[in-house]
């Protein structure tokens, strides 16, 4: 099932046979330096991949439901990434939103270019009023991701999150429906 298309990009479910890309990914300490490694990556990665595919859209659980897609480069089917979606986070008509961009593909645009692919389909497909983006502090290009297309800076959390043996400070990014501009700027 395809979520959103970009003029290079396809957000799709992931798919059984996505499970070696994805792995690469998150088994990559460079894509988990701040997010966090996963103890029993390989079974992490099949348990997501089968409850993404059994997920529809909509449904609600406790928290709101999180999606994960897949980043496909249209012209030659190639995993560069993934991006996150928390429905209901923090709260009613409100999402998060996070992508992964593997170090092979990063430095291309396809994180800005797949974020800017989310937005007008959520705002126009499930009426959500506000985007949040949450960014470990050292995480430059993540955060130069969400300023770029008119996030802003909401907070900052200092040692707010555990992860891989560090306390790492977490910044809050938003953007309302309203201020959305396309991506421009």
């Amino acid at each position: 099932m395809i979520f959103a298309t970009s003029e290079r990009l396809v957000l799709r479910r992931p798919r059984t046979e996505d499970f070696e890309a994805f792995l690469r990914s998150w088994a990559d300490p460079q894509m988990t330096r701040y997010t966090g490694a996963r103890p029993n990556v390989e079974q992490f990665i099949r348990d997501l991949i089968a409850e993404m595919q059994a997920k529809q859209p909509g449904e609600s659980e406790p928290g709101g439901p999180w999606y994960q897609y897949a980043i496909e480069r249209r012209d030659d089917g190639a995993l560069v990434g993934d991006i996150g979606i928390g429905f209901g986070v923090p709260g009613e008509r409100q999402v998060e939103v996070g992508d992964r961009i593997h170090p092979d593909h990063q430095r291309q645009g396809y994180a800005r270019e797949a974020l800017g692919a989310v937005i007008p389909h959520l705002i126009a497909e499930h009426r959500i009023h506000r985007f949040i983006g949450v960014a470990a502090s050292e995480n430059a290009a993540s955060i130069a991701v969400l300023r770029s297309l008119g996030f802003r800076q909401e907070g900052h959390f200092r040692q707010s999150f555990w992860c891989n043996g560090e306390w790492l400070d977490d910044d809050y990014y938003a953007l309302l429906a309203s201020e959305w501009r396309g991506g421009e700027g």
